[in-house]
């Protein structure tokens, strides 16, 4: 048998947008005369799925996998044709149309290879669908880059700008279309991925590239089955294991450039490994598996160039004066450089760092082909210190996160008839989230620093040394002549040598403290309770109310243990170290009175004083602001837990009209605790999602209670112990720690088409239930803001109406607070989308839907635990916020058409436009309850968006290119949830002004190129206008916020260009790629920050740099305040690769 194989080009067309994780293929067989062919057969045999054209030729495969397949095209009496490299992509139909030769010899089989259209004719909205090649062969690093290269995307990076505490959270701020962030649904094989505590995605989310096959990216527009967003789609497709053996391996480092003297890239220290393989399992034909991971160290998160202005450390003056010229050349040097004593290390200094790990595993079979089995598993570990000005020069009291993400995924997939088939898929998704600082003990005296922080060392200072093991906290007798070591931190309850943790002391037996320290010591006479949980004959301590976690070699500390950063900002952690002193401390040295210690610690103006830095008897000093002891101001314990079950089926009704329809539920465990400022204690800002309970311990006893005799286990231990009174908000008959929504919706989308026009229309219904109480007045009503109270007089717990007076005001006898359960809401949301075909290469679309999102759950259950004592919820903080469990979905009503034409086989361009308007976004509404006034998280805010989007795509033999542009609006009356804390809301239209997010231009380039020598480069260039800023101008001397025009000037633009250069070698079935990766190839200097009065991060001002000298009534800053490098982005990143791979 002799076979003829030639390739030749043919255009397939690419149809409609539909949902899913999968695509069609479909098309008529004609012979050479243009008559249908009947009962042909098409096979793609790496699927084993077929089908047999009908009596006019037409045929339909439904249900194939994202991925690339060959079609074969077999008749007797004719040529077999095998169609190459067919790309089956998601919500997407290939037409194939085929034309059939008869066969002048048995066995005559032709090779076609296709070529996607640059306007696929059928769809309806904007999508970009990047498959793993392109990314290998771009300068990519993460996902998160490819979603930046997408014009009208706008990752805001900026401290100043961004939302307040997100890089320290590890989470992403990503605005598409003026929409704002946690606007976009991301999703892994159809399937909810992101946290929805927060609503976003972070580095507790990366997914290796090597586990990636496919993202498609929708930016709008998008069809029924997709909920819960509104401003874009983002689904990744992941990798199965194919009918061969493969694997791949990819180093990535800096090293390459740290060898050649590069100071940057030695800090860096950045290193990525990602090993991937899959294949069938041996022995099990239909049964495939892959798996792949990837570890990533980032030595420093960030890296910073200083200048070098540094001091320099003054020689110790000779008794001869020997060395004293040089001692005051030194010293004028650092008086003349402005510089601070901490300040000694010029140039390139590395912050932080993060490092990430993921795995995943993914397991196909395949027992027929009719019916698909997906089952995967992918994990996730993040840990990382991000950098922050304020601990610049001692970082050790910062915060440190740990993110940890499990995932477990089960997909069924049936094809009931040759145009019917349904999936079953199910999910867990489980994310740990962990703010906190690590428990050290800087001089191993067994004391950490947080408690010789917190303790004083003697009636003369306000702390202990904690890097001075001879030195540890202690009091004086009223008279002096007696000496206690303190032993016991009376907020944390713990005591030296007691494991790290909290404790309770009421609970522990009374006891003579015959030494003064605070603990029991043996000999000391106690008295010994007869109760449960104590033993006769033994003196009981307090009990351990709460381990610490301990993770990465470390204990860390509880809110309970964070001390307050204040005492050592700037001199003043100066001024406690030298105080401490033992050769000046007054306790050995009664003639130093405890005011005569500190004068060495004083400028005095003498020329030869070295202490320039530090208050003159005047009173200036400098003012920097940056902390040498304490600790950050934040604790964050987090876990979410998201089971997902989906159903879907899809069916061809006619050869005209497809139809599918679905159903999604979701449900949510959130466990969240959050402490802001700790060291406030009672005044702290404290979220957690727990219900309410009384601290009574298990006889649920209080003091001013009958029958209460003393204190038992776990009274006022600040933690729920089983027996204690609660509040059952959600009616599963015990107390949770967490909270409970539910989510369900349910589609239909019907796709009809006919030769000039593709009509996708479709509807969804959303509806949730958060499943917790809401405040109520006396008809039942729900009333978010307002409490109302009324008199339990029979203490039964329900409001007897009638003979029980109710009342909005507080302070009524047996005061007990109206609630009503959260009940199901919903909201209906119809989509429709057309693609007018103009001519076979040109086509008009347009799209209109509504689109609405649940409100975030940070907001929604937000201190509601709180809610059964609304007295000390409103006076337990200086501003005291509540969230809403009344809250409605977010609203977005979007419009968006484009023109899309072909006008060669190598060229074409998209131009089309968008019109949004949002409301029903979150803000906080001021109330007001008698005498307090207090903030509510409420539906109100809104703002609007318009853009005119350009696209220009070339195909070619040596480039391929895609050139983005968007020109856009965005408007709103806040940025994002927390800003709206302004007062009481207006419906005022004039408050709508230029969001901080707002970018009118954004270009996008991406290019591949094939190079002389075989040589590879991908090209990534970026122009984005500059964030919007509100000005300062000057109102007499001083400049003051135009709060008149807020964000009314814009700063720079950002531009950028990134480099891939690689080149490929094969050795016996290996391909070894080497290259070198560069970020910022023309190292341009971007400005990330700037001050408002000049626009400019490279200069504040002549009014704030006018402050710089030394200390006096017209100075207070030292030179190194404005020397911020890290007001700007990141400079040139050199990074060379290797990549082996097997197939």
């Amino acid at each position: 048998m002799k076979q003829f194989k030639f390739s030749i080009l043919v255009i397939y067309l690419v149809s409609f947008v539909f949902a899913g994780t999968d695509g069609t293929i479909r098309g008529q067989v004609k012979d050479a005369e243009g008559s249908p062919l009947p009962g042909v057969q098409l096979f793609i045999p790496d699927l084993s799925m077929g089908a047999i054209a009908d009596i006019n030729g037409n045929y339909i495969i439904l249900n194939l996998p994202v991925g690339s397949y060959d079609v074969k095209v077999m008749m007797i009496g004719y040529q077999t044709q095998t169609m190459k490299e067919v790309d089956v992509i998601m919500d997407q139909t290939v037409w194939l149309n085929f034309t059939m030769a008869i066969a002048a010899i048995e066995g005559d089989e032709v090779e076609v290879y296709g070529e996607k259209p640059l306007v696929e004719k059928g769809q309806t909205s904007r999508k970009i669908t990047i498959n793993s090649e392109t990314i290998e062969s771009l300068p990519i690093r993460d996902l998160n880059e490819i979603y930046a290269l997408q014009s009208g995307v706008v990752r805001v990076q900026s401290r100043t700008h961004g939302i307040p505490d997100y890089e320290e959270k590890g989470l992403e701020e990503i605005h598409v279309r003026g929409g704002r962030s946690g606007e976009i649904a991301y999703m892994m094989d159809g399937m909810y991925l992101r946290n929805p505590i927060y609503n976003v995605i972070g580095n507790g989310t990366r997914l290796n590239l090597m586990a990636l096959r496919q993202l498609d990216w929708q930016p709008g527009g998008f069809n029924a089955e997709y909920g819960d967003a509104m401003s874009a789609v983002s689904n990744l497709h992941t990798r199965s294991g194919g009918k061969s053996f493969q694997y791949g391996m990819r180093y990535e480092t800096s090293g390459i450039g740290a060898s050649l003297g590069s100071r940057y890239d030695e800090l860096r220290g950045y290193d990525d490994i990602s090993i991937g393989l899959g294949g069938p399992i041996w022995g099990l034909s239909k049964l495939t598996y892959w798996i792949s991971g990837e570890y990533t160290n980032n030595a420093s998160a960030r890296v910073f160039e200083f200048d070098d202005k540094v001091y320099q450390t003054l020689p110790e003056l000779q008794s001869d004066g020997s060395n004293y010229q040089e001692y005051m050349n030194i010293l004028n040097q650092n008086k003349e450089n402005l510089v601070q004593p901490w300040d000694t290390q010029e140039g390139f200094r590395g912050f932080g760092f993060r490092k990430t790990w993921d795995v995943f595993g993914k397991l196909t079979y395949k027992p027929t082909n009719k019916i698909r089995i997906n089952a995967s598993y992918w994990q996730v570990a993040n840990h990382q210190k991000v950098f922050s000005p304020a601990f610049m020069y001692w970082d050790d009291g910062q915060t440190e996160l740990f993110q940890d993400t499990y995932r477990g995924y089960l997909e069924y997939n049936q094809s009931v008839t040759s145009r019917t088939f349904f999936t079953v898929r199910a999910t867990r998704f489980i994310q740990d989230r962990f703010l906190g600082v690590r428990w050290k003990d800087s001089d191993n005296d067994g004391r950490p620093d947080w408690y010789e922080w917190r303790h004083s060392a003697g009636p003369y200072e306000d702390t202990s040394d904690p890097y001075n093991p001879d030195m540890v906290p202690y009091s004086l007798s009223d008279n002096g002549d007696t000496l206690y070591y303190t032993m016991v931190d009376p907020r944390s309850g713990w005591y030296v040598g007691a494991k790290p943790g909290l404790y309770n002391w009421d609970t522990a037996e009374d006891f003579t403290d015959l030494n003064g320290n605070g603990i029991w010591d043996e000999g000391e006479p106690w008295v010994d309770r007869d109760a449960a949980g104590y033993t006769n004959g033994q003196w009981d301590g307090p009990e351990q109310v709460a381990a610490l976690y301990f993770r990465d070699g470390d204990y860390w500390l509880e809110p309970e243990m964070y001390e307050d950063f204040s005492p050592f900002i700037d001199y003043n952690y100066l001024q406690n170290s030298i105080g401490l002193h033992p050769s000046i401390h007054p306790q050995a040295f009664p003639q130093f009175s405890p005011n005569a210690q500190y004068l060495g610690l004083r400028y005095s103006g003498f020329s030869d004083d070295p202490n320039y830095f530090m208050p003159s008897f005047g009173g200036y000093v400098w003012n920097e602001g940056r902390i040498f002891g304490g600790n950050s101001n934040l604790y964050n314990k987090s876990r979410a837990e998201t089971n997902e079950l989906r159903i879907d089926v899809t069916s061809q009704l006619t050869d005209k009209l497809k139809i599918r329809t679905g159903f999604d539920y979701k449900s949510h465990k959130l466990d969240f605790y959050e402490v802001s400022s700790p060291w406030l204690g009672e005044g702290a800002m404290v979220q957690t999602f727990a219900e309410f309970w009384e601290d009574t311990g298990p006889d649920s006893l209080l003091p001013t209670d009958d029958g209460y005799e003393e204190p038992d286990r776990g009274e006022g231990n600040n933690r729920y112990d089983p027996g204690e009174p609660y509040a059952d908000a959600n009616k599963n008959g015990k107390w949770d720690a967490y909270r409970e929504p539910e989510e369900i919706s349910a589609y239909i989308q019907n796709t009809f088409e006919v030769p000039w026009m593709v009509i996708n229309a479709g509807v969804r219904i959303d509806a949730v239930n958060y499943n917790t109480q809401v405040w109520a007045d006396t008809l039942g009503k729900f009333s978010p803001g307002n409490p109302w109270f009324y008199s339990d007089l029979n203490d039964n717990g329900i409001w007897d109406q009638g003979s029980e007076p109710a009342t909005n005001l507080a302070g009524v006898a047996h005061q007990k607070v109206l609630f009503t359960d959260t009940k199901w809401t919903y909201k209906i949301s119809p989509r429709l989308g057309f693609s007018h075909v103009i001519t076979d290469q040109a086509t008009f679309t347009f799209n209109y839907g509504i689109y609405y999102q649940t409100p975030t759950y940070q907001n929604v259950f937000l201190r509601t635990n709180m809610l059964e004592d609304p007295e000390e919820l409103f006076e337990t903080s200086s501003d005291p916020k509540i969230g809403n469990a009344n809250m409605t979905a977010m609203r977005t009503e979007s419009y968006s058409f484009a023109f899309n034409i072909q006008f060669n086989r190598y060229w074409a361009f998209t131009l089309g436009g968008y019109n949004k308007n949002m409301a029903q976004n979150l803000f906080y509404r001021t109330n007001r309850s008698g005498v307090y006034e207090y903030k509510v998280f409420s539906n109100g805010d809104y703002g609007s968006a318009r853009g005119i989007e350009f696209m220009l795509q070339n195909r070619g033999m040596w480039f391929n290119t895609m050139l983005q542009y968007t020109y856009s609006i965005a408007k709103a009356n806040s940025a994002h949830d927390w800003a709206g804390d302004t007062g009481m809301y207006v419906d005022a239209p004039s408050n709508e002004y230029r969001m901080s997010y707002d970018r009118p231009h954004d270009l996008t380039l991406s290019i591949y190129s094939k190079l002389p020598l075989g040589i590879n480069a991908g090209i990534t260039a970026f122009y984005q206008s500059g964030a919007p800023y509100t000005p300062l101008i000057f109102d007499g001397r001083d400049p003051k916020v135009d709060v008149k025009n807020p964000n009314s000037k814009r700063q720079a633009p950002y531009k950028n260009v990134n480099l891939l250069l690689t080149k490929a070698f094969n050795y016996y079935g290996l391909t070894v790629n080497m290259g070198l990766n560069i970020q910022n190839v023309f190292n341009l200097k971007n400005d990330l920050d700037i001050w408002p009065l000049t626009g400019i991060a490279a200069d504040p001002g002549k009014y704030y740099t006018d402050q710089v000298g030394l200390p006096d009534a017209q100075h207070d800053k030292p030179s190194s305040y404005y020397d911020r490098p890290w007001m700007y982005y990141s400079p040139r990143q050199m990074n060379f690769y290797i990549r082996i791979d097997f197939k």
